[in-house]
């Protein structure tokens, strides 16, 4: 019964350094974002290269605000840094964090700092907590993303190109397996706002009436490798 006990203190411990760790890592990554934009402001989107990863950031200015409106201005700047980020990044971006409310009183100006995801960051993270294969959507403010996982041992497909065209064809599998349902049920759907309960369940009609063009204009969004030996492939669509 001790040792029992002890296990269950030990694992207690873990969890809360586990958690102290990831949101020390968050508080110093954005503390260096915001050092970095305060030394060189900018306007618009832009890539930020760290020492261990990129950040995606997007600076908005806003001009002769009123101080009652602030959840109406707050909604502007998040329109207009995705706006931003559409056209700047090379991929979708699909979680936006506001970071710092920069005011300059003198020139009524106010200047929205925000932290953005993309879609492959969300993904990576939302395998490595529970890794998954197959068809899911994306459901983001902006936009939803169709997307494709395809994990393939590299001990029986052995050449980069044969992986590449396997996993391609695994994709077009499975949204043609997706889309010939009626509905796409919620587990199938990724939300990069947890607490969005909206989206129950989401109709495929929008894609059926283009369901061939849909197949063929699946873009190929990133790949990783594991420690097993296998690559995990990841493509996607945007559903308009």
């Amino acid at each position: 019964m001790k040792k029992i006990f002890q296990i269950l203190i030990l694992l207690f411990l873990n969890n809360i350094l586990y958690a102290q760790s990831y949101n020390d890592d968050k508080t110093s990554m954005v503390n260096y974002v915001k050092r970095l934009y305060n030394s060189s402001s900018f306007e618009g989107a832009k890539i930020i290269e760290g020492e261990e990863a990129k950040y995606y950031v997007v600076a908005i200015t806003l001009n002769n605000l009123q101080p009652d409106s602030t959840e109406k201005n707050n909604k502007i700047a998040l329109t207009k840094a995705q706006e931003a980020a559409q056209v700047t990044f090379a991929e979708p971006s699909v979680k936006f964090e506001m970071i710092s409310l920069i005011e300059n009183s003198s020139l009524n100006k106010t200047t929205f700092l925000f932290l953005c995801e993309t879609l492959s960051e969300f993904i990576k993270t939302s395998f490595k907590k529970k890794p998954f294969d197959g068809a899911k959507i994306v459901s983001a403010p902006n936009n939803k993303y169709f997307i494709a996982v395809v994990t393939l041992d590299n001990s029986k497909y052995t050449s980069f190109s044969l992986r590449n065209r396997v996993a391609q064809m695994k994709a077009k599998q499975q949204a043609n397996t997706m889309f010939n349902g009626a509905t796409i049920s919620s587990e199938s759907i990724l939300r990069t706002d947890e607490n969005d309960k909206s989206t129950e369940v989401t109709s495929t009609e929008i894609i059926k009436e283009q369901a061939m063009g849909f197949l063929y204009g699946i873009e190929f969004l990133t790949s990783f490798e594991s420690p097993d030996n296998k690559t995990t492939h990841i493509y996607y669509k945007i559903i308009k």
